[in-house]
């Protein structure tokens, strides 16, 4: 006879799935068959219990524990059992609805009689055990907690020693799922792990926070080419953690803090701020890219992204240059090419009139009225300009001005109000030009008598649309 002795350990029994969960409460008379499901998404959307197989939240056992100590009647499944088996009583009449309503109200108010002496005891018990559940670790930087924050649809976390200490770590938005710490602890850095929780997914397991911000920025120095792996880690070693830190860093200062030399200092700053400026300017082509192209099966915004990084794509300037066939070589259809490089064209010609002094209210007349780059301002005649983007021709000449001065193009020809409006009475008094003929005219910058006699007629009439015999009529009706 063969005996094999091995050791074991009791293992607790296998957490419940939410089918089998449904099932529990079905044997015990909890809910009905149209309500279990919905207790159970309120549970996990209140965050007492998550994960798939299900398992309660810190704050999910506090409430138990706390109600089992101090309201331990409300913690059993006796009373909903019998108010479900009052209601079915009703239904087939073997209950008055005044008799159950009767003995709810007296089941209710032992309840209450519970609750009421320990509100304050039991109010305590769950806030505790919710501070404990956003804690999770000490920070490196001065060793105050660190902490899971959310502020509307975004989260991260942050140092409890803030002001004094401005250590923080973003965390993907809420959209992702709530950000929740988990059993495991990091054994470098002595943190929780933290998880993602999302209705209806499985947790996001995102691991040491710290652990994983130090891999993010590897990735960011490797764009830097003065930072070495020993630099890296010599910045770790002085709690520097971050490129942004790095980037908000005086150059005396950071020179002293790692030892390095205040030229190396000054050179890793500059070339962190290209960092960031390069992160961002790609973060704002991809929230533009999504605006026009939409996700599917097989193309993510990601997978979309990394075909412009692979075609030499980052920014949406880069865009607003590229072909449409190079743009359909990173997975979009020949109509979604063409719409973004539209938009990008106007969106990179929009922000170049605001960086040249063009205000917003202006620019939006300038584009309504179909003039959408500094070229199209430039070529068209203020007058014209004047009329068709309804902005005074003051506004219209300073604008000229402006984008004249930054692209090094001459002075462009300046008329006051005043003359404008002389001009318009002396044209429209002429016979058969109205509001039509006049904005021909202005187009082709004759906006008086004087313009109007000193034009070259076949010029004036392909500029302006009029044919030359209009024109020369015009001319000679002008009388100069």
């Amino acid at each position: 006879l063969d005996l094999n002795l091995e050791e074991k350990q009791t293992q607790p029994p296998p957490r419940y799935s939410q089918s089998k969960l449904i099932q529990v409460m079905e044997e015990l008379g909890l809910g009905t068959k149209s309500t279990r499901h919905e207790v159970i998404q309120k549970l996990i959307s209140r965050k007492y219990i998550e994960g798939n197989p299900l398992r309660p939240t810190l704050v999910g056992k506090a409430v138990t524990e706390s109600l089992e100590a101090h309201a331990s009647t409300i913690t059993r499944p006796d009373m909903t059992q019998k108010l479900e088996q009052a209601m079915e009583a009703i239904k087939i009449r073997d209950k008055s609805r005044d008799g159950v309503i009767d003995d709810s109200r007296k089941m209710l108010h032992q309840v209450f009689d519970e609750l009421e002496p320990n509100e304050a005891v039991i109010g305590q018990e769950i806030m505790d055990q919710t501070d404990e559940e956003l804690t999770l670790g000490p920070c490196p930087v001065c060793g105050n907690d660190l902490r899971i924050r959310r502020k509307g649809g975004s989260q991260f976390i942050g140092c409890n020693g803030y002001p004094d200490c401005t250590f923080n770590i973003s965390l993907p938005g809420t959209m992702w799922g709530s950000a929740v710490r988990t059993k495991n602890v990091c054994e470098i850095h002595k943190l929780f792990h933290v998880s993602l929780i999302a209705k209806g997914s499985r947790p996001w397991e995102m691991g040491c926070p710290l652990c994983q911000l130090i891999e993010q920025q590897k990735e960011h120095y490797a764009k830097m080419p003065s930072m070495t792996e020993q630099m890296q880690q010599t910045l770790l070693d002085c709690k520097i953690y971050s490129l942004y830190e790095v980037s908000r860093m005086e150059p005396e200062a950071l020179a002293k803090k790692t030892g390095i030399n205040k030229k190396l200092a000054d050179r890793l700053i500059q070339e962190a701020n290209e960092v960031l400026s390069f992160i961002r300017k790609r973060s704002e082509c991809k929230k533009f890219m999504k605006q026009f192209v939409p996700p599917k099966r097989g193309r993510s915004h990601t997978k979309v992204m990394n075909g412009f990084s692979d075609s030499g794509i980052n920014f949406i300037e880069d865009v607003a240059l590229a072909s449409v066939d190079t743009l359909k070589k990173t997975g979009l259809s020949i109509e979604e090419a063409e719409t973004l490089k539209t938009e990008a064209i106007a969106l990179v010609a929009k922000n170049q009139l605001k960086d040249m002094g063009v205000s917003t209210v202006s620019l939006k007349r300038y584009q309504e009225a179909g003039f959408l780059t500094p070229e199209d301002i430039l070529l068209a005649h203020p007058a014209y300009l004047s009329l068709k983007a309804g902005i005074s021709i003051d506004t219209v000449t300073k604008h000229v001005s402006l984008i004249a001065e930054a692209l090094g193009r001459p002075e462009p020809e300046k008329i006051s109000k005043k003359a404008l409006e002389t001009g318009k009475n002396e044209l429209t008094g002429l016979h058969g030009v109205g509001d039509s003929t006049l904005e021909n005219l202005y187009k082709a910058g004759i906006y008086d008598k004087k313009t109007l006699a000193a034009a070259d007629a076949a010029k004036a009439a392909m500029l302006s649309g009029l044919s030359k015999d209009h024109v020369k009529k015009l001319q000679a009706a002008s009388g100069i």
